[in-house]
C-alpha cells in the first residue's frame, strides 16, 4: 500500500514536470515569433516598404496571426556640434501585444530613423 502510495505521488510530480515544460515550450515559441515580427517590421520600416506615420495599427497575418503591431513615430530635436538643428530623424517605437491564456502579452523595439531621401 505504501509503495503504491509512493508511485502515485512521484507519477503526479512528473506529470507536473511535463506540464511545466509544455507550458515553458509555448511560452519559447511565442517570445520568438513576437522577435521575428519586430525585427521583421524594423527591416520593413528602415527601407520603406512601409510608409512612416505618427501612428499605425496593424493586425498581422499569417504565422504571426493574433498579434498586433502599434508604430509610432515622433521627430527629434537634435542638435550637433554647431548647436544647428539636425533635420529628419524620427525615433520610432514598434510595440506588439498579443493575448496568451487570457494575459496581454507587450514586447517592444524602439530605434532612431534617417529615413532614405527620394
Amino acid at each position: 500500500m505504501l509503495a503504491v502510495a509512493i508511485f502515485a505521488l512521484a507519477m503526479l510530480a512528473l506529470a507536473r514536470c511535463v506540464q511545466n515544460c509544455l507550458q515553458a515550450e509555448k511560452f519559447r515559441r511565442a517570445e520568438g515569433l513576437a522577435q521575428r515580427a519586430l525585427a521583421n517590421y524594423f527591416v520593413q520600416v528602415e527601407s520603406g516598404a512601409i510608409p512612416l506615420t505618427d501612428k499605425a495599427t496593424e493586425e498581422l497575418k499569417g504565422a504571426y496571426a493574433g498579434m498586433t503591431m502599434v508604430m509610432t513615430k515622433t521627430d527629434l530635436k537634435l542638435t550637433n556640434e554647431k548647436d544647428q538643428e539636425i533635420f529628419g530623424l524620427f525615433d520610432v517605437n514598434l510595440d506588439l501585444s498579443w493575448v496568451e491564456s487570457g494575459d496581454t502579452i507587450t514586447r517592444s523595439m524602439k530605434f532612431i530613423l534617417y529615413p532614405r531621401q527620394k
